[in-house]
């Protein structure tokens, strides 16, 4: 049962991409947003167009597998660079002990030695961080969920099941969550508002170029990636909350409701340790005020946003954890740059979609 591993042109080979997709994910997604979610994260891009790789059976040409990887401009020791952000692997059942994911893995591998593109990076679970690592990928820290309580109300009324009774006990004990998760809804002089934007505009591009220089390795944040990735996605569209200081904005906290939890996206702001507090605090602040329960954080382990959000009563959750891989070609000048974790500022919204 020899298999080939050939490029794929997401265009031409689409149906077959998407039936692999379709018969192997465990994604909770309806099969139409699915479909709608194919075409944007593949077409879309204004970053760039996707590369993908097919393993067939070559004794009956059958398609059994492929990945993906979606382009992203990162900026490295202030040069940018393309990065590609390794998604969609997905193998069928009867093809996972021979071999495929290995060959797929080193294709794309075999493209950053090749100088196709500069370097790789990946968030697999736990049996695909094996085959990465195998390939020659390295590790470069975690993906980890945080997650701060609000407000009681939810929480008692899925205990009590009465909604009566629980908005009574929640008004007598949301006030100690108030010492548990401070908030704050200035900051000196900083003040936030809730938007839903439209379209993200300069004044959010103007915020990465200022953040930059404080960041090694770090997708670039321009209006148009901010727009396409959190605003036309077909999955989740995020609210923003904005901390502008004086005149302008200063950081930005993207999220998205589901369930009463607020699930943060992206985040970003141009400072010091006291603006990033002063962003988080308050996110908790103004989140609490519009009745959301719980807000729901996934940052790489070494993101330096996490400290200030320990610090304001976040607590670590075991149930999203997974690794964060990266490779570039060692010979390259910025090798050791892109795979030492604690130089990215990574958020969720910098994982495949």
């Amino acid at each position: 049962m020899p298999i080939v591993i050939r490029d794929a042109d997401p265009k031409r080979d689409r149906k077959v991409m998407m039936d692999c997709l379709l018969r192997n994910r465990t994604r909770y997604e309806n099969d139409d947003s699915f479909q709608v979610r194919f075409d944007w994260a593949y077409s879309r891009n204004p970053h760039g167009e996707s590369r993908a790789w097919l393993a067939i059976d070559d004794s009956n040409g059958r398609v059994v597998g492929f990945t993906s990887a979606f382009p992203r401009r990162v900026l490295v020791n202030g040069e940018i660079m393309i990065g590609w952000n390794c998604a969609d692997f997905s193998i069928d059942q009867d093809y996972r002990t021979l071999g495929v994911a290995m060959k797929l893995r080193r294709a794309a591998k075999d493209c950053v030695d090749k100088g196709e593109f500069q370097f790789l990076f990946a968030h697999p679970n736990d049996r695909m961080r094996v085959v990465h690592e195998k390939v020659g990928h390295l590790p470069i820290g975690k993906m980890e969920r945080y997650a701060a309580l609000l407000r009681f109300d939810n929480k008692l009324q899925d205990k009590l099941g009465n909604k009566l009774a629980a908005n009574a006990l929640a008004l007598l004990a949301n006030p100690v969550l108030h010492f548990v998760t401070p908030g704050r809804g200035r900051a000196a002089q900083c003040s936030f508002s809730l938007v839903d934007e439209k379209r993200f505009g300069e004044e959010y591009a103007r915020v990465f170029e200022k953040a930059k220089s404080q960041h090694k390795v770090i997708v670039a944040r321009d209006a148009e990636y901010l727009t396409w990735r959190f605003l036309e996605n077909p999955l989740y569209r995020t609210r923003s909350l904005r901390m502008h200081c004086g005149d302008e904005l200063k950081g930005y906290v993207l999220f998205y409701e589901a369930k009463g939890t607020a699930h943060v996206a992206d985040l970003l702001v141009e400072g010091n340790d006291e603006d990033m507090r002063a962003l988080m605090s308050g996110l908790i602040y103004h989140l609490r005020k519009a009745g959301i329960g719980t807000i729901s954080l996934r940052l790489h382990n070494d993101n330096p946003v996490l400290a200030q959000a320990l610090q304001l009563g976040f607590k670590h959750r075991a149930d999203a954890t997974s690794t964060v891989i990266a490779y570039a070609k060692p010979s390259s000048s910025y090798a050791a740059t892109i795979l030492d974790g604690k130089n990215w500022f990574m958020t969720v919204g910098d994982r495949d979609i």
